[in-house]
């Protein structure tokens, strides 16, 4: 197109703190003028991964880096410390870019050391290789030792240098993403139009999605059936580590031999003994995990003081089972413990965790998470046994553990840095109950501009009855707990599909929590925490309203789908509508309205099976939805008022 005779176009360039900003401007006679302005945000280059760098810290002067030396130096054992903090070391400091994928890890397959014993048929634990570990000749296998780099640092002793890599781990920023932002303004005849687009780069989809593109890593020795720890009954292995005696506590070998010799040829056996005892008779030293001052964590100072931090749970699981020639290996990383809260940009905290090989198939072990949960409030540890961490595969312990080294995701290709940052905060529970996330809202954030917020759950039916987990939500929102709606969605043949429905009172953010029961619980009692999400309103508040509140029936579960408020116009009809599902054996839902004037309930009519309905005009007052659980007994189900 030919410009309009006496055209003209100013073009002006500024760039300030990495933005830069193009204003041209055009005008021509009898035209408008149209202004356009392009503004381009870019990620400033990455410097290099280097083990020289010392995080930075607040307030704190950062040190000049002094030359690391070039050799490495191998203690003797009885003076070797573990790598632990050299290694997590250069986790917590590097800023790369894509881990390297499956084709790495194929190109590198684990070294198969074969046993010979033809007296037992044992199936062998092999961990993932070891850089530059060359195979042995013995035909049994001994201990591989962990080389130890010696860092010279100015930062003083081992335990300041931990806690300042602590500190770098949970203050590590998020990954910034090229965006464009462009913004046309148009004037004529005194009238201004604007139009503003944004274009966000490198934004990862979906994580759970991408997660689903990544399968458990498997061996070229994998016998084609995966292993399923939860369907085994290991009354037997937990009551033999139980019963352990004082005496054979007293040192490595008679530990190990203890745990270990009842259950020869039976390597899961084995590994279940040293985790239950491990989890049942060491306590989490919480005031060492919050000063950083972690001390000695080698297997024989755990052993005899009873108390450790993760890497002392590893160094512990490894020794014990090195006797009994199971090969076990540590993974270092971080996680996201009671310290990292929901939708932080923190990636988390300091961790140490154990992988095996088995049939195969790569197994993760966390004795720490299995021992029992820290109070940070008071400083102390509760023992609580969770056998939920033994023998977990990778594509599960993914959401809440992130290994230093790609490949020991043990995930086939490995996910990205910002996959997991952005995985939901889903809690052990949650696969106990088996209850998922579905629908749109599958992160740790949600966030509305309309004070709106809603999330999708799945409730799967046991498949010998039918019946499925209970859940609840509560909205935390600038110190106020809030009640939240869960209502009946759809169901079929396996699955109970519910959604969460809250608004928002005011601008901010705030914590949607969700708690549930195993089917058959007992809702009377506080149940566990199963999910949670990160919430941000962007609205005024306006659309709030209180919910109606709704209570636990014995015998089955149900949904108000009408009314969804506490407070309804008066004197107008209104539908009542209730979802009755998980009805146990021998219950037959009866339910009712009661009105204000107290009188005998009304039965409301079943138009479908499972869906209770009537309309009522409304007089002003409370009315009451209610079980019949005799002719002129009822327990309350829920209330709402009429104004």
């Amino acid at each position: 197109m030919n410009p309009i005779p006496g055209t003209k176009t100013t073009t002006k360039t500024s760039t300030v703190n990495g933005v830069t900003t193009v204003v041209t401007t055009v005008t021509a006679p009898g035209q408008p003028t149209r202004i356009t302005t392009t503004t381009t945000t870019t990620k400033p280059a990455m410097q290099p991964a280097n083990d020289n760098r010392q995080p930075a810290q607040p307030s704190v002067p950062q040190q000049q880096p002094r030359p690391q030396p070039s050799h490495v130096v191998q203690d003797p054992p009885e003076k070797r410390k573990s790598g632990f903090f050299s290694t997590l070391k250069k986790h917590v400091l590097r800023n790369d870019d894509t881990p390297k994928r499956t084709s790495t890890i194929k190109q590198q397959p684990p070294v198969v050391v074969q046993q010979q014993q033809p007296q037992q048929q044992r199936p062998t634990i092999i961990p993932a290789p070891i850089p530059q570990q060359q195979q042995r000749p013995q035909p049994t296998p001994q201990p591989v030792p962990v080389q130890t780099i010696r860092l010279e640092s100015d930062d003083g002793p081992l335990d300041r240098l931990a806690e300042k890599m602590q500190q770098a781990t949970l203050n590590r920023p998020p990954v910034e993403h090229h965006s464009t932002t462009t913004t046309t303004t148009t004037s004529q005849n005194g009238k201004v139009v604007k139009q503003t687009t944004t274009h966000s780069g490198d934004a990862p989809d979906d994580a759970i999605a991408q997660l689903k593109k990544s399968q458990p890593l498997l061996a070229e020795t994998f016998q084609g059936t995966r292993l399923e720890p939860e369907n085994i009954d290991f009354s037997r292995e937990d009551n033999h580590a139980r019963a352990c005696p004082a005496g054979e506590a007293a040192t490595i070998s008679s530990l190990s031999h203890y745990l270990t010799s009842p259950c020869k040829g039976n390597k899961i056996s084995q590994l279940r003994t040293i985790f239950t005892w491990i989890a049942n008779n060491i306590a989490y030293d919480v005031p060492a995990f919050m000063s950083g001052r972690y001390g000695e964590q080698g297997p024989e100072y755990v052993l005899r003081t009873r108390k450790a931090v993760c890497e002392g749970y590893a160094n512990l699981f490894i020794a014990l089972a090195e006797p009994a020639g199971l090969q076990v290996q540590k993974v270092v990383g971080v996680a996201r413990g009671v310290d990292v809260q929901i939708g932080d940009d923190r990636l988390g905290s300091p961790h140490a965790w154990n992988a095996v090989r088995i049939h195969g198939e790569y197994l993760l072990i966390d004795s720490t998470w299995g021992a029992g949960v820290c109070d940070l409030g008071t400083r102390s540890f509760k023992k609580l046994f969770r056998p939920f961490f033994f023998l977990l595969r990778p594509n599960r312990l993914i959401y809440t553990h992130w290994p230093n080294k790609p490949e020991q995701q043990f995930l086939d290709p490995p996910i990205h840095e910002n996959v997991f940052r952005t995985l939901p905060a889903i809690k052990p529970e949650s696969w106990d109950l088996g209850i998922k996330l579905a629908g749109r809202n599958r992160g740790q954030v949600i966030r509305t501009k309309d004070d709106y917020v809603e999330a999708e759950l799945r409730l799967k039916k046991r498949p010998s009855d039918g019946a499925t987990g209970k859940i609840v939500a509560r909205l935390n929102w600038k110190g106020q707990s809030l009640p939240v709606v869960c209502q009946w969605l759809r169901e079929d043949e396996n699955y109970v599909w519910m959604i969460i429905k809250c608004w928002c009172p005011s601008s901010g953010s705030g914590e949607l929590n969700v708690f549930g029961w195993p089917p058959g619980g007992d809702q009377t009692k506080n149940g566990p925490q199963i999910l949670g999400f990160r919430v941000f309103n962007d609205g005024p508040g306006k659309a709030s309203k209180p919910l109606l509140q709704q209570y636990v029936v014995q015998g089955f579960a149900f949904s108000v789908l009408e009314p969804l408020y506490a407070k309804v116009k008066k004197n107008q009809s209104q539908v009542i509508r209730v979802r009755v599902f998980d009805v146990q054996k021998g219950v037959t839902p009866a339910l009712a309205v009661q009105a204000p004037d107290g009188g005998m309930p009304e039965r409301l009519p079943q138009v479908k099976p499972g869906l209770f309905e009537i309309t009522k005009v409304l007089t002003p007052g409370q009315w009451k939805i209610v079980n019949m659980t005799s002719e002129y007994g009822f327990s309350f189900a829920a209330v709402f008022d009429a104004e």
